[in-house]
């Protein structure tokens, strides 16, 4: 039971993690393709990292320690877990045979791998045919990982390869696709011709994330690299180039998009254009300073009262954004500068 719990911890922990660094390629994606990133389709897009890692873990994990287990055996022959059944059948008679060990590791195969099925319909729109070829394809993936010993890390497998497991799981792909037949619904949806506010906050989102995220696994590669690379102690370590690698990548990407381009890396992404009738270079000084780059300097300043302006420009720029013209938001508001939705090059289901 503790194994289920951690498991599950671990793939909500993970998954998250994952959704969060892809949601910004998924909404450049969607809003090129379709001009929209329904919520929907984030939580769809959410729920299906998370089931991925899951997957993963409760197929792999927990892994052993080294020299601490038996090196598993192999089941070549299809269809032996009919065999099994048959012999739980005879042994805890039919009434009992649907709680019996033997029939329930099938079932929860088969169930493993339904949502593999329903994701493949509802995010790539496509059917039985891809969702069987993935389910096989995931299935031998994770047996082979299992009897190569997570591919050479152990020097035998720790888990039981079973070709019946790849027939099993390739059912359970399928019966979840064509459950998602009665579910998932694909219809034609123009792209829209005015900035929402949704659209807006997927972009405000986007910029939040660059200004966190941008900076921080060069930080954290030069943190590791000085601790374990060149053994600096923990409290040697220069604060100054880990601040700056830290907040540099943020300043200098919102700052090329803002004042080369006149829209910041979130509108960039959500497929929104700025544009200003005079006055352009000063206008996206002012843009900058008002939006991700002012966000970017709070973040990385410490003085007395800080924290407070920083809380009164997130709730400044959070409630202004339906309040102002075509939703262009507080920054834009102040500028001068106009948005607009630049049409998406493909426009398909949603």
């Amino acid at each position: 039971m503790s194994n289920v719990v951690g498991n599950a911890a671990v793939a909500i922990f993970l998954g998250v993690l994952l959704a969060v660094a892809g949601f910004v390629p998924a909404a450049a994606i969607a809003y090129r393709r379709r001009g929209t990133f329904p919520l929907v389709r984030i939580l769809l897009l959410l729920a299906a990292t998370i089931y991925a890692v899951a997957l993963w873990a409760y197929t792999l994990l927990p892994v052993p320690d080294v020299g601490s287990y038996v090196c598993a055996g192999t089941q070549f022959r299809p269809f032996g877990f009919l065999d099994d059944i048959l012999r739980a059948r005879e042994e805890v008679g039919a009434r009992a045979l649907l709680t019996s060990a033997a029939f329930l590791q099938v079932a929860l195969n088969v169930v493993l791998f339904v949502p593999l099925g329903f994701f493949v319909r509802a995010i790539a729109g496509r059917g039985v045919l891809v969702a069987g070829a993935l389910g096989l394809a995931t299935s031998l993936l994770i047996e082979t990982t299992q009897l190569t010993g997570i591919w050479g890390l152990y020097p035998c497998a720790y888990r039981v390869f079973d070709v019946d497991d790849l027939m099993i799981n390739t059912v359970g792909a399928v019966i979840g696709s064509v459950i998602s037949v009665r579910l998932v619904r694909h219809r034609p949806r123009e792209a829209p011709t005015t900035v929402t506010v949704g659209r807006r906050l997927v972009g405000m989102t986007t910029d939040l994330l660059v200004v966190l995220g941008a900076g921080a696994p060069l930080a954290l590669a030069w943190r590791a690299w000085q601790l374990y690379g060149l053994d600096v102690p923990y409290d040697q370590i220069p604060a100054t180039t880990q601040f700056w690698l830290l907040w540099g990548p943020p300043i200098a990407l919102e700052a090329v998009a803002v004042l080369g381009f006149g829209r910041t890396v979130g509108e960039w992404v959500v497929g929104l254009r700025a544009t200003a009738s005079s006055g352009v270079w000063w206008r996206r000084i002012v843009k900058l300073l008002t939006g991700a780059g002012g966000l970017t300097l709070l973040l990385m300043t410490d003085f007395p009262g800080s924290g407070l302006l920083l809380l009164a420009f997130v709730l400044a720029t959070v409630v202004t954004l339906p309040r102002t013209r075509d939703h262009r938001g507080l920054s834009n508001a102040i500028s001068g500068m106009e948005v607009s939705p630049v049409r998406p090059a493909v426009s398909s289901s949603s």
